[in-house]
């Protein structure tokens, strides 16, 4: 019963967010005492600011990854600043999507590499429980071989769905719609 109020309470608060064409709207206030930009970065590699990122994917990150999405920054932003911050945040999310690719791949060899490994360990193994010969060292042989087939296990059935769902997050990311509004000329013409 719980679990489906969650679901509904889920829905409703996607179908709140969900603009007219179908794009879940994440609204973010860049105005005074608001820091846009990483005060680490320089100027050819600037980047927003992590506190900007954090609070985009926490209010994202329950929205799933077929729907599009839609960042609105309120306040003051000049065309051509708005052209930089939509450049810089592809580059963040094509960075990320490159890291996770790296660990897919790492994560991919860690898979094919434990499952040979625990394969031929156990192959020895049985050879040795068969023939009988040195029984303390097969029953080693046994729990190290069981153990790297339980890793090679883990990386395919745990992390392999999750670095998938992150894919997914960081493509959802990356196909976002960046979108500036001037709350000053919206109450003008008011």
């Amino acid at each position: 019963m719980k679990r489906k109020t969650e679901k509904e309470e889920l829905l409703r608060y996607i179908e709140r967010i969900r603009d007219k064409d179908g794009y879940a709207v994440v609204d973010v206030g860049i105005g005074e005492g608001v820091t846009l930009y990483d005060p680490l970065s320089v100027k050819g590699e600037k980047d927003l600011s992590g506190d900007i990122y954090a609070y985009i994917e926490a209010q994202t990150n329950i929205i799933p990854a077929n729907i599009p999405l839609r960042v609105r920054f309120h306040g003051k932003v000049s065309p051509s600043e708005g052209e930089e911050i939509r450049r810089i945040m592809q580059r963040h999310y094509v960075m990320k999507s490159l890291d996770l690719s790296w660990d897919r791949m790492a994560n991919l060899r860690k898979m094919v590499l434990l499952a040979a490994f625990g394969g031929a360990v156990l192959a020895v193994y049985l050879y040795l429980a068969i023939t009988g010969k040195n029984v303390f060292m097969s029953e080693i042989l046994s729990i190290v071989g069981s153990f790297s087939l339980w890793e090679a296990a883990d990386a395919l059935l745990l992390e392999r769905p999750r670095l998938r769902r992150e894919s997914r997050n960081i493509e959802q990311s990356m196909n976002q719609r960046v979108e500036f509004v001037d709350d000053e000329e919206e109450t003008d013409r008011v």
